[in-house]
């Protein structure tokens, strides 16, 4: 049987689903750097403390010099420990309020379920530590990335049906280009990211070896300090020769590039789309366009994958 729908109740529909789109791409966006800064505080923080108390029990180490180290150190390593902590008690987005029908329904039945029994004991006697240990009403990037992803197979198979134009069809091939603009920039700028991390590794790491190989003959510890230096070196290396996440990150932000001066060129009516005077022509030869560069950045990924011998011609 043929599906049916009005103008209205398409139009309705579509807005009610493109703002759930951004209301989820907007969740993703705040919970992704709460992950990524839990994770920072555990690395600055538990670990940093680990080695003050190992650094303890070094005996080259004078009380002056460990002074001096501790009196900085042990506060910044005690404020990460609470926002590790804070963080991975309190994951997700922001803070919800059960105000739609979106959050009362791809919500999980009991947000505080995680709650330990520390928490739930403590959060029945106290707003206090209610506060402390319940998440807050947020939602976790699972929940948030299965609201999206809902979101968006809804709104495809609203475009869909059959009593829907294929001109609006290629109009929601255009809203989802500037998602797939802002998706490739953010995975452009992790592989950017990491890359520029493992180059820091790289330079400091080979400047720091070269110094304590230096003074190694004065401080014999010194000596373990430049292996486990030059050893991060090697592997900053053998990871950035590896996985190629310069290449990746440049093809990505040449791909978003690309995306987004279509979507631009296409509102304007420059380029391409300058002597296409029929609007439904110049949203078909979009459509194609940005089919193709997709089509393009997959199979530069698979290129990248590719071993290096695999990746240069055969001689």
């Amino acid at each position: 049987m043929t599906a049916e729908i009005s103008d209205r109740d398409f139009a309705q529909s579509k807005i009610l689903l493109n703002h759930r789109i951004r209301r989820n791409q907007r969740d993703l966006a705040i919970a992704k750097p709460r992950r990524s800064w839990s994770n920072y505080s555990i690395a600055l923080g538990p670990i940093l403390a680990l080695i003050l108390y190992s650094m303890w029990w070094v005996p080259q180490m004078s009380p002056a010099l460990l002074k001096a180290i501790y009196i900085p150190a042990i506060p910044v390593s005690i404020a990460f420990c609470v926002a590790s902590y804070y963080l991975k008690t309190h994951p997700g987005g922001p803070k919800e309020v059960a105000d739609s029908d979106e959050f009362t329904e791809e919500a999980e039945p009991n947000q505080n379920a995680r709650v330990s029994n520390l928490g739930d004991s403590a959060g029945r006697r106290s707003p206090f530590f209610r506060r402390i240990f319940s998440n807050d009403g947020r939602r976790t990037i699972d929940q948030i990335e299965l609201a999206l992803d809902r979101a968006l197979d809804a709104r495809k198979s609203l475009y869909s049906l059959a009593s829907v134009p294929i001109d609006t069809r290629r109009s929601s091939y255009k809203e989802d280009a500037r998602a797939d603009v802002d998706e490739f920039r953010e995975d452009s700028s992790r592989y950017r990211r990491i890359n520029n991390n493992l180059q820091v590794v790289l330079i400091v790491g080979s400047l720091a070896a070269t110094a304590a190989s230096g003074a190694s003959g004065e401080f014999g510890f010194l000596r373990w300090v430049v292996l486990a230096v030059t050893f991060m070196v090697g592997v900053a290396s053998g990871l950035m020769a590896y996985f190629k996440f310069k290449e990746r990150s440049f093809y990505l932000q040449q791909t978003a590039d690309d995306i987004e001066y279509e979507i631009d060129a296409l509102d304007i009516g420059v380029g391409r789309y300058k002597h296409i005077e029929d609007p439904h022509e110049a949203l078909k030869e979009f459509s194609s366009e940005v089919h193709r560069l997709k089509a393009e950045q997959r199979k530069r990924e698979q290129n990248l994958e590719q071993p290096p011998d695999l990746n240069s011609p055969t001689e």
